[in-house]
């Protein structure tokens, strides 16, 4: 009897779950471990609501960060947490791209083309149309006409998203991409260095791991959205295993490594390409050195 008490009292539901856990598929055992660390301690309801998540129970991971919420007492964790609740919804809503083009200079600007990639949809969880437009598509990308831009004037440029998605998770991984495989993207991601760039690291670190994984033979893509945060959409940039949609997130993979691999929330919206565009959401093109523009795009509600 002294044995099985010495036994049971070292044993940790807890590190149970997280040595169970990986990144091709969450076994139903990690998740069991994991609830029962979450009944002996009130603090590991969040990991509990992790593994739910990144196991495909959205429905269940919700409930578990709704209650962790309810308990939480600090702002970035409630941050975190209204987030999480928000990715594992179901979305449906309408977003504007309002792309602003400025003449900053003393001359007349004209002939200015502005280019975006075009939006599409994401299946099997997300259906995107356009509904409204101040652009035209050729070759895969939104483009339009300023003829003239006086100086010190700005042109607005708009197009309506209605985009509706559910949250969705790539897990298991498929057996096309082997363990050693996911083992070597998972060490690069591990090891890439967090860039300090302008405006962000995202794209810099996604277009490093795609060549790093192209010299393993391993072809990644570049690909663009949104990512909600606390109501608000900001512009973000992860990978794409080419002829898998396996999504993977390197910036992401710094703090949490089980929602950066093969996991499709809905406050990540996915909407575009950007390696034809080397990494850039917004292109000007003009034909004179004079001309002095600054462009800048935002995502809105509607």
């Amino acid at each position: 009897m002294s044995l099985l008490l010495l036994l049971l009292s070292s044993f940790s539901p807890g590190d149970s779950a997280m040595a169970l856990a990986n990144l091709r598929f969450i076994p139903e055992a990690a998740v069991l471990y994991a609830q029962m660390a979450a009944v002996e301690n009130g603090e590991w309801l969040v990991g509990y609501g992790r593994l739910l998540e990144a196991s495909g129970d959205f429905a269940g991971a919700r409930r578990i960060y709704g209650l962790a919420l309810g308990r939480s007492s600090d702002t970035a964790s409630s941050r975190w947490l209204m987030n999480r609740r928000a990715g594992t919804a179901p979305l449906d809503t309408t977003i504007v791209l309002l792309v602003r083009v400025a003449n900053t200079g003393s001359v007349a600007a004209r002939n200015i083309q502005v280019l975006i990639p075009e939006p599409v949809e994401h299946p099997p969880f997300q259906d995107l149309d356009v509904i409204t437009s101040d652009f035209r598509v050729s070759m895969g990308m939104f483009t339009a006409e300023i003829p003239c831009l006086a100086p010190g004037d700005t042109a607005v440029l708009a197009a309506g998203l209605r985009i509706f998605q559910t949250p969705g998770t790539m897990r298991p991984v498929t057996p096309e991409i082997s363990d050693e495989t996911i083992g070597t993207l998972a060490g690069m991601m591990r090891d890439l260095p967090v860039p300090d760039a302008l405006p962000g690291p995202c794209v810099p670190m996604c277009q490093e791991l795609r060549d790093q994984a192209g010299g393993s033979g391993v072809a990644l893509s570049v690909e663009g959205g949104l990512t909600v945060d606390s109501g608000e959409l900001v512009f973000h940039a992860w990978n794409r295993i080419r002829g898998t949609g396996v999504r993977l997130d390197p910036l992401l993979f710094k703090t949490d490594s089980l929602l950066a691999v093969a996991h499709w929330p809905t406050d990540v919206i996915p909407l575009w390409e950007l390696d034809p565009t080397d990494g850039y959401e917004l292109t000007l093109l003009f034909d004179s050195d004079i001309y002095r523009l600054a462009g800048s795009m935002e995502a809105r509600f509607k």
